[in-house]
């Protein structure tokens, strides 16, 4: 039986890694087509300032509180009081959520012209730049409120095992964006690209109704304030919403000392950072989303050993596969920034600069995996409170470390990458110290051990790949020859990290070598 539930759990991550890297994939030739027709100056600058500013109030104002406080509780009622009451709580969650959504999303619209002189103050040295970028913010402002819902439809589907719809609706979106970019270009202009935003934003909520009521759901309008779950969800909600603070103020950080670097400079750091966290999600978010409802349920059995083990084996097996990712984005940022942006508009003057942010960005890969998985533990755990700190900590780190690296030493973009890097690190260690005095036995010495194998695997893959690249560099420009340089690079690296590993036993590696032994012998 255990088998057959290992055998079904790996198969369910697999399918979710699918389709994530698949809308993730689709997410980076949305922002190719993007580049391709705004280049990297005033206008791309506009467009993704308009596209971050409603996410960054999302995330800040809802954002991860949704699923983080929903899904517990939720799983509780489902678990305790039976069907009916949980979702008698979902539905007051989500007129609750709307509300706050939709007041946000006003607020939004009406101060869009003075949210751009505080987000990006340096806009203001250009003529019309503030204006044109408020004016798309207003477009693009009520998408908050489709995704707070659709946050809430994730948390419901997934509490009752449906996990591939959620991990679908991102595929939709960004099929509708690529389908407009590609038919209209820039006929419509920038308000033709955030409508066509708009829209693909509100198709997350709606594809996933017919599932919501093939389980049953049906929506019933209900507002009481008072009711247990939602005094329970309020408790637990402001610390968890400060934690999730992390990547957006960071983001925040990198938009105002990026908006006086020059055009371009915001595109540069928004599009490296997109790269950096669709690799990192791809994998990170199909553990952790695959795992907080499971967590959730031994956290309220009192399970300490069987949670303390799930959070270890999470956080081995999420930095064992992101440090091959992260040691290939080292050694070869700027080829990867070239094929996948350099055409158009974008030129290679841009790569370089993009390629820059990339590289500084991917040192925080690892910690930023295992901020993920080690957050979902405290949010199942009931806990806001200790990320809320170790974020806040980050905070601090990332927005000093912007300020020696920009201000003093002048690192440019490069600078404000590295400093979200060191941020990420830092709460990972934090969050690890933290985790291990809540249940004991997450962190111990073989896990310690094992983390430095993979630090050791890291450093080998990098140096083989940049190796490489050195002869590799001179083989042709173009998308497909870079592409074939990428390819060249990458190969003997990964398998110098796969084969490392399993000579000095990575666990993570040895485990996936006796399996694929047992199912090559069947």
């Amino acid at each position: 039986m255990k088998k057959n539930k290992g055998g079904k759990a790996a198969a369910t991550i697999s399918i979710m890694a699918i389709i994530i890297m698949a809308a993730k994939v689709m997410g980076l030739l949305r922002e190719t087509l993007v580049a391709r027709l705004y280049g990297q100056g005033m206008e791309s600058d506009m467009i993704n300032t308009a596209t971050q500013i409603p996410l960054l109030f999302f995330d800040m104002v809802l954002g991860v509180a949704i699923l983080s406080t929903f899904v517990p509780i939720f799983n509780k009622y489902l678990e305790k009081d039976g069907k009916e009451k949980a979702m008698r709580f979902a539905d007051n969650f989500t007129s609750i959520v709307g509300l706050i959504a939709i007041i946000a999303a006003v607020l939004g619209i009406i101060f869009a012209k003075q949210l751009v002189h505080v987000m990006v103050p340096g806009y203001a040295d250009v003529p019309g730049k503030t204006e044109k970028t408020a004016s798309l913010l207003r477009i693009l402002f009520p998408s908050i409120v489709f995704t707070a819902w659709a946050y809430v439809a994730v948390g419901v589907l997934q509490s009752f095992g449906e996990f591939t719809v959620p991990s679908l609706i991102s595929v939709v979106s960004n099929g509708v964006m690529i389908a407009y970019l590609i038919i209209f270009g820039n006929r419509l202009g920038l308000e033709g690209v955030a409508v066509s935003m708009l829209i693909a934003w509100a198709l997350q909520l709606f594809v996933q109704i017919p599932y919501l009521i093939k389980f049953g759901c049906r929506y019933r309008f209900r507002l009481d304030f008072k009711d247990s779950g939602i005094k329970e969800a309020a408790l637990i909600a402001l610390p968890v919403l400060i934690s999730s603070w992390v990547q957006p103020l960071c983001n925040v950080i990198n938009m105002s000392f990026g908006s006086s670097l020059g055009d371009g400079a915001v595109s540069a750091l928004n599009w490296a950072n997109k790269i950096y966290i669709i690799m990192v999600g791809v994998f990170a978010y199909a553990i952790t989303n695959f795992i907080f409802p499971k967590l959730s349920r031994l956290a309220s059995s009192e399970n300490g050993d069987e949670f303390a083990e799930m959070t270890r084996m999470s956080v081995g097996y999420i930095a064992a596969i992101i440090g091959i990712v992260c040691a290939l984005f080292l050694a070869l940022s700027r080829p990867i920034i070239s094929v996948v942006f350099e055409r158009g508009e974008f030129t290679a003057e841009n790569t370089a600069i993009t390629g820059t942010a990339l590289f500084f960005y991917s040192f925080g890969m690892v910690g930023y995996a295992i901020c993920e998985v080690l957050n979902k533990s405290f949010y199942a755990l009931s806990d806001g409170r200790t990320p809320m700190m170790t974020s806040l900590i980050g905070i601090v780190v990332n927005f000093g470390m912007a300020a020696l690296l920009v201000g003093g030493l002048k690192m440019g973009v490069g600078g404000l990458a590295l400093a979200s890097a060191v941020s990420s690190l830092t709460i990972a260690a934090c969050l690890l110290f933290m985790i291990n005095k809540r249940r004991r036995g997450v962190i111990t010495a073989a896990f310690i051990v094992n983390l430095i194998k993979i630090l050791i695997c890291t450093a080998a893959a990098f140096a083989v790949a940049k190796a490489v690249d050195i002869f590799a560099s001179g083989i042709g420009s173009g998308t497909i020859m870079t592409l074939v340089r990428l390819c060249i690079c990458a190969a003997p690296a990964v398998l110098v990290y796969v084969g490392l590993a399993y000579i000095i036993g990575v666990n993570e590696i040895r485990t996936a070598a006796a399996k694929l032994r047992g199912i090559a012998s069947k």
